[in-house]
C-alpha cells in the first residue's frame, strides 16, 4: 500500500480541474511567528514539474495578447508590458498579471536566472538589460497566477459581462498580491486597484428562475430568507427582462435589489440571442416533474 499515496497524487494532479478540493493558503493573525517543525526533503528538488502550469500560462497570455494587440508582437518583454492598454480596469490587471508572469519566465529560461526555495517561498532573480528581476512568491501564489490567466482566457468565449470578469480578475489579482513576498522590476512596485465589487471566486451558485419585479427604477430580486447570506451563497442570477438576457452576481444586489439604470453593465454577452451556449445546460440540469411517476 505505500504505491496508494503515491496514486492519489498523480490522480488529483491529472484530474485536478474536475475536482472541488479546498484551497490551502497561509494565515498569519500575530507579528510573532512560530513555525512548526518539517521533515527533510527527500527525492529531488527540482521545481521544473511546479513551475511548468505557470510558465505555460504565460506562453498562452502572451500569445493571446500579441492575437489581439498586433503592435507588442516583437517587443521586449517590458516594452509589450507597456504598450498593453489601460482602458478598463480589466485590461489593468491583465497588464499587471503578465508584468508579474514575464518577471518569473524571464528568471526562468535565462542562463543566468536562479530559481530556489527558501522557508516555503519561491524564490527567482536575474540581471536582464541591466536591471534586477526578482520575484519572491508562495506556491499557492503560483497557482493563483495560472488559475487567474486560464480563467481570463477561458471567459473570452463566454456570456459573462465584462463587470463581471472585472469583479474577478481582481478579485485573483487582490489575493495573487498577498502572495507575493517581493518583487523588482524595472518599475519595481505593484500596482494596487480599488474594488467596486468583491465576488466570492471560490465558489458561484447558478440561479436561472428568480422571481423579479420592477418598480420605482429598482430592479428587485426575492430571494428566499435562507439564501440571503451573501458570503454562504453567492450567487449568479440569470434572468431575462425585455428581451435582454443578464448575469447578476448577488453582490451587486444590495439586499437583493439593483437599480434598473445598472443592468446594463450586467447584460450577457450573447449577440442578439437571448440565450446561453448550449454548453450551460449542464450548470442548470433538472428532471421533469411528472404527476403521479414514482422517485425510484
Amino acid at each position: 500500500m505505500k504505491l496508494l499515496p503515491q496514486i492519489i497524487a498523480d490522480f488529483t494532479h491529472r484530474f485536478g480541474a474536475h475536482l472541488r478540493l479546498p484551497e490551502h493558503r497561509q494565515l498569519e493573525l500575530y507579528h510573532r511567528k512560530k513555525r512548526v517543525g518539517f521533515a527533510p526533503e527527500t527525492g529531488s528538488d527540482s521545481l521544473l514539474p511546479d513551475l511548468l502550469p505557470t510558465l505555460n500560462a504565460f506562453m498562452l497570455l502572451e500569445g493571446f495578447l500579441e492575437a489581439r494587440y498586433p503592435e507588442i508582437e516583437g517587443k521586449t518583454g517590458w516594452e509589450a508590458y507597456q504598450a498593453l492598454p489601460r482602458k478598463s480596469d480589466t485590461d489593468k490587471v491583465v497588464a499587471e498579471i503578465f508584468r508579474i508572469l514575464r518577471v518569473l519566465r524571464t528568471s526562468v529560461v535565462s542562463p543566468l536566472g536562479h530559481v530556489m526555495v527558501e522557508h516555503g517561498l519561491i524564490r527567482t532573480f536575474v540581471t536582464h538589460h541591466q536591471c534586477a528581476l526578482s520575484i519572491t512568491v508562495s506556491m499557492p501564489g503560483l497557482e493563483l497566477l495560472t488559475s487567474a490567466v486560464a480563467w481570463y482566457l477561458w471567459a473570452q468565449g463566454q456570456p459573462y459581462p465584462e463587470a463581471y470578469v472585472e469583479a474577478m480578475l481582481l478579485g485573483y489579482f487582490t489575493e495573487i498580491v498577498e502572495e507575493v513576498k517581493r518583487f523588482n522590476d524595472e518599475d519595481r512596485v505593484l500596482y494596487q486597484f480599488g474594488h467596486r465589487l468583491t465576488l466570492n471566486r471560490l465558489q458561484r451558485l447558478d440561479l436561472d428562475s428568480p422571481k423579479v419585479s420592477i418598480e420605482d427604477g429598482v430592479c428587485s430580486f426575492d430571494i428566499a430568507k435562507p439564501f440571503q447570506n451573501v458570503a454562504r451563497y453567492p450567487i449568479d442570477i440569470y434572468v431575462a427582462i425585455d428581451g435582454a438576457l443578464y448575469i447578476i452576481p448577488i453582490e451587486a444586489a444590495i439586499n437583493g435589489r439593483i437599480q434598473a439604470a445598472e443592468l446594463e453593465r450586467w447584460k450577457a454577452r450573447t449577440g442578439d440571442k437571448a440565450e446561453l451556449p448550449h454548453d450551460f445546460m449542464l450548470n442548470f440540469g433538472r428532471e421533469p416533474v411528472v404527476v403521479g411517476q414514482p422517485m425510484t
